[in-house]
């Protein structure tokens, strides 16, 4: 049985190594809602965590204790998903004696030290990236990851 061919999700000839800023999305496994839920209170929007969600928002903060040269801009976690803003190389380290890891190494890590950590799978493969490209591309998306938590209901990823 031939089984269709799935996108490649990288661009082909981009090295992800590169110093840029990225837009990723991670969703969970059949996107299930595993993270916790959004609460609406007194006109404030905030996440009530679950175990998992916490593990998640615990090693999504330590992600630049652990690479250098990576710095997490922007993030939210959301039931079944997180938006992530990734800085590989925007910190001002111009000599360096070894190559970035690649956008690709640092998702990768960060999902199996989750799942380690869970005791479980929960992470649906690969992830979404865009290379983000100006300033205004970047203000946008922060807005976006800003705003999601109060757009939950209208979220495409909404169950």
């Amino acid at each position: 049985m031939d089984l269709p061919r799935r996108k490649p999700q990288r661009l082909k000839s981009f090295d992800y190594a590169t110093e840029k800023y990225y837009f990723v999305t991670i969703c969970t496994i059949d996107k299930q809602n595993l993270f916790g839920k959004i609460i609406n209170q007194n006109n404030s929007v905030k996440m009530d965590f679950t175990f998992m969600g916490e593990i998640a928002l615990k090693h999504l903060q330590n992600i630049g204790n652990h690479f250098d040269g990576i710095k997490i801009d922007k993030y939210v976690v959301m039931p079944n998903h997180i938006h992530i803003i990734v800085a590989i190389g925007c910190n001002g380290a111009s000599e360096r004696s070894r190559p970035f890891p690649t956008l690709s190494t640092v998702i990768g890590l960060y999902k199996s030290g989750v799942s380690r950590e869970v005791g479980s799978k929960i992470w649906q493969k690969s992830f979404h990236d865009h290379i983000i490209r100006n300033k205004n591309d970047y203000l946008k998306i922060w807005e976006y990851i800003e705003n999601n938590p109060i757009k939950w209901d209208l979220d495409c990823y909404y169950k």
